[in-house]
């Protein structure tokens, strides 16, 4: 990756996390963690290992063996990526383009886009399979109120929906379907012209759809590792309440997993998810008949844990940055 490139992402990241922590108040953080005390070491390895199995994941696609990439490194950038996308508006995606500079120069252009393209669906098929998964398990195990069940109800069709279009997507590509709807579209069609002579799309299509219909156990493998991630990241809610004396079932600490990740999700547009997270994991926390306050704290200790490994994550940057630089 062109060391330039590394700067930016690095400078930009420690800009936007250092005020994102100022904003948030230093002496709030401290107190926080002192509150939750020895547990804040479980909480944080929790998603050290969540990013391990997202690592595998990502693995699954790239074939890291054929590729000469090690884990260590695809690890690295998992976290990297990730810490990125937390600071980023709007889909929260600005982590993918720093995926595919680092891995260009490993696996070519192309093939650094398409296995980054297919994560990012991977990504988005387990997060929809888990609140699938996680609506059915609450429907039959938790008492729920007559809105609620409708709510779900309207959900789980729409994420049944969405399960179909990405795999339908997998199955046919991306790119040149999405050039040919712009290329329909009134004053977009030199657009789209432009966009397609500066990258082979059809290549970058070939290796999405390569990977789901001639690799189908590992693509049914990638989408296991990161819904495995998943369940084992909604944990950090059961140590997070442990810590301050309140005890629930691993299943209800999906249920807060899943939902406050439902709500923050819809409202994708904000950096960090400032305010939706908190007002999310509040209404989530209200509908199992716990105090309102309880879910602004568990939101506190969520943030903070992100700031941990968005710290990791920019300081993982400046090492590849480092070892780009010796190896050059």
């Amino acid at each position: 990756m062109n060391k330039k490139f590394q700067t930016f992402f690095f400078v930009a990241g420690l800009g936007i996390f250092s005020f994102l922590v100022f904003h948030f108040g230093i002496g709030k953080i401290f107190s926080n963690i002192k509150e939750t005390s020895w547990w804040f070491v479980p909480l944080v390895g929790v998603w050290g290992l969540a990013y391990v199995f997202n690592a595998f994941s990502w693995s699954a696609i790239i074939n890291k063996k054929a590729n000469g990439l090690s884990f260590t490194e695809i690890y690295a950038i998992t976290v990297s990526g990730f810490a990125i996308n937390y600071i980023t508006p709007v889909m929260n995606l600005g982590g993918e383009p720093y995926r595919i500079m680092m891995l260009k120069n490993k696996i070519g252009l192309n093939k650094a886009v398409s296995a980054t393209i297919s994560y990012t669906m991977i990504h988005f098929l387990s997060h929809f399979f888990f609140w699938i998964s996680s609506i059915i398990l609450i429907s039959v195990f938790l008492p729920l109120s007559y809105e609620l069940k409708i709510i779900f109800g309207v959900v789980f069709v729409v994420l049944i929906a969405a399960i179909l279009f990405f795999i339908s997507r997998h199955k046919n590509g991306v790119f040149e379907s999405l050039l040919s709807l712009l290329a329909k579209l009134p004053m977009m069609k030199k657009a789209s012209e432009k966009i397609a002579g500066k990258m082979n799309f059809k290549d970058i299509d070939i290796g999405i759809t390569e990977f789901y219909k001639k690799r189908k156990s590992a693509f049914i493998l990638a989408i296991t590792w990161d819904y495995l991630a998943r369940i084992i990241a909604a944990m950090e809610f059961y140590f997070i309440l442990y810590a301050i004396g309140i005890h629930i079932t691993i299943l209800e600490a999906v249920y807060i997993s899943a939902g406050t990740s439902l709500i923050t999700n819809i409202l994708f547009f904000m950096p960090m998810e400032l305010g939706t997270r908190e007002g999310g994991t509040s209404v989530i926390m209200d509908s199992l008949h716990f105090a309102s306050g309880i879910g602004i704290y568990i939101s506190v200790i969520y943030r903070i844990r992100e700031f941990f490994w968005i710290l990791i994550g920019l300081i993982l940057i400046k090492i590849n940055k480092t070892t780009v630089a010796q190896v050059n």
